[in-house]
């Protein structure tokens, strides 16, 4: 008994004085895991106890398994131990950092990025030159008027059709016949091949040409602007015979509403006599194209005392007067129910001593 007590003692004393070394074994990976999920799962909880959590239950990562948080990109497993990885910078070669990422640094996106990358609708431009709406707004002194091109057909009986080349025409390419500028009446421009002519107050107002004719065919074509109606009208002033204060004249009118009148003009009438004097009184006529942007070709054939007048090429009227021979001529205008009612004249001609 005593024997085996002091052999206890010499080992005690050996084993504490490190005479026997201790022989441990290096801990794997796994084993090294293991131990710090047991310990991990071995800390008190906030109840004060300790939860067994099974090894099993587990789910441990392998040691060549590694992954990138937040880019979710797998890494290549290898059977050898990761060795450190440099934290890759800013300064880093696109290459270098897609081979590190396990990507193809030139890899191209696919049909759905693209379409989702110009999701904006491509803007289709025109095939052809639109027509233009009509809505000018003319200002005195140089406001354009639209592009458009008035045309015109003649019948058989037309005086347009039975007359040669006239003897004078103004297609309105320039204001070199007129004069322009703007007046206490009336406002005008050239532009585009239209004489673009307002009114600028619900008294008549007129533009005459610079020659005077008496015995011819007149003829105008023009079109209604954008916004009139009712008594708006335009027309021709024939055989004004002072041009220079054009204060007398024979008028020939059209109006919105689709009425026509052949009147004579005398701003000092005789006494108890009216300065306009119907010597065709308003009449309506379905030869006329009435309303906004109407197009109207008016013509006045003045032989001696005779005149005979027609629209569209067709004869609306006949009156004999001799109060004027000769004299001015040119375009009026009548802004009687719109503010700045405007006309565009494409042509005004004239054929002297005309064969009708």
């Amino acid at each position: 008994m005593r024997k085996i007590f002091l052999l206890l003692l010499i080992f005690t004393l050996l084993a504490g004085c490190s005479v026997i070394p201790s022989n441990k074994p290096t801990m794997t990976s796994e084993e090294m895991a293991t131990r710090v999920a047991l310990l991990l799962t071995s800390m008190p909880t906030a109840t004060g106890f300790v939860e067994q959590v099974p090894l099993e239950e587990i789910d441990l990562p392998t040691p060549t398994d590694s992954y990138v948080e937040g880019a979710n990109v797998e890494l290549a497993t290898t059977e050898e131990p990761l060795e450190a990885i440099d934290i890759v910078t800013p300064t880093m070669d696109e290459t270098a950092f897609a081979e590190f990422l396990g990507e193809s640094a030139t890899e191209e996106p696919t049909a759905t990025e693209e379409i989702v990358a110009t999701a904006t609708s491509p803007i289709l431009m025109p095939t052809e030159t639109p027509t233009p709406t009509v809505t000018p707004s003319i200002t005195p002194g140089g406001t354009p008027v639209p592009q458009f091109q008035i045309t015109a057909t003649f019948a058989a009986n037309d005086p347009r059709t039975l007359l040669p080349v006239p003897s004078w025409t103004d297609t309105m390419d320039s204001g070199s016949n007129w004069p322009i500028g703007p007046d206490m009446y009336t406002a005008v421009d050239f532009t585009n091949g239209f004489m673009a002519l307002t009114g600028l107050q619900k008294d008549n107002g007129w533009r005459l040409a610079i020659n005077d004719v008496d015995n011819a065919y007149f003829e105008t074509t023009a079109q209604f602007g954008p916004v009139c109606q009712g008594m708006d009208k335009w027309g021709m002033m024939l055989r004004s015979p002072d041009r220079s204060t054009a204060d007398r004249g024979y008028w020939f009118n059209i109006t919105c509403d689709g009425k026509f009148a052949f009147q004579r003009w005398n701003a000092n009438p005789p006494d108890k006599q009216s300065s306009v004097t119907n010597l065709i009184a308003w009449s309506s006529s379905s030869n006329i194209r009435p309303g906004a942007n109407s197009v109207n070709r008016i013509g006045v054939l003045a032989k001696e005392n005779q005149f005979t007048l027609f629209i569209n090429g067709m004869q609306v009227g006949q009156i004999e007067d001799s109060t004027y021979s000769s004299g001015g001529f040119g375009i009026l205008i009548g802004a009687r129910e719109t503010n700045r009612f405007m006309i565009y004249v494409d042509e005004m001609s004239y054929w002297l001593n005309p064969p009708l």
